[in-house]
């Protein structure tokens, strides 16, 4: 039985990645969550030196609790993964990051659905990143669905998910490829229904590039 530490900053983020891992076998998660961050990150409207400390509190906790390998849930720390990997003896994978690797690899024109504000930037340039790592060629737009992020803060699932099934429905065949940027938003990919366009979902691509990482270091 292998134990894996999710780290989030959005309880939104929680069930989705935990539900899929479990449904894995021979998987044990365990939650790192410090829901106040992500409210101080966007108040701040940046990453600073308190931020970035709280999240390494989490790092440390879950190393000193013996995870195999740790999934980092919070989009906008993902930039800041490979200086996270030197201070820490276990895999860590930036769910997003992990899915935009894949994407990457497809290339081609892109669509980029976010629902958390602060995400945009970052998302737009880790999967800009992607494509060039990849030597992959197209375009990527990024599309803020405020009314999805205003239903979730309400808990209201239901229509959070259907502003994104919505709108990712309208672009279909406009792209290639349709990103849901946040974990949160996979729920929502289940009543996906497109006919043209590749949609991409990041708890499943975390959790086999995790795999990976930990084969390779001799965990699995």
């Amino acid at each position: 039985m292998k134990k894996i530490a999710l780290l989030s900053i959005t309880l939104n983020a929680v069930n989705p990645m935990t539900s899929y891992l479990l449904s894995k076998p021979d998987i044990t998660v365990v939650n790192y969550l410090d829901s106040y961050l992500g409210e101080k990150i966007k108040a701040d409207g940046t990453i600073n030196d308190e931020s970035m400390g709280r999240l390494l509190q989490m790092l440390t906790l879950a190393c000193r609790d013996r995870a195999d390998g740790i999934i980092l849930t919070c989009t906008v720390f993902s930039p800041y993964i490979e200086q996270f990997q030197k201070l820490c003896s276990v895999p860590i994978i930036g769910a997003d990051a992990a899915m935009f690797d894949r994407v990457g690899k497809h290339g081609g024109s892109t669509a980029l659905l976010c629902t958390f504000m602060a995400t945009l930037a970052p998302s737009k340039n880790q999967l800009a990143e992607s494509y060039l790592r990849n030597g992959s060629e197209g375009t990527i737009e990024v599309f803020w669905l405020e009314d999805a992020y205003k239903a979730l803060q309400q808990q209201d699932l239901k229509n959070h998910n259907d502003y994104i099934i919505k709108q990712a429905r309208l672009l279909d065949g406009c792209y290639d490829n349709i990103v849901l940027a946040q974990i949160s938003m996979a729920d929502a990919a289940a009543c996906l229904d497109l006919q043209k366009s590749r949609v991409f979902t990041s708890p499943q691509a975390a959790y086999e590039l995790l795999l990976k990482r930990m084969e390779q270091e001799g965990i699995v």
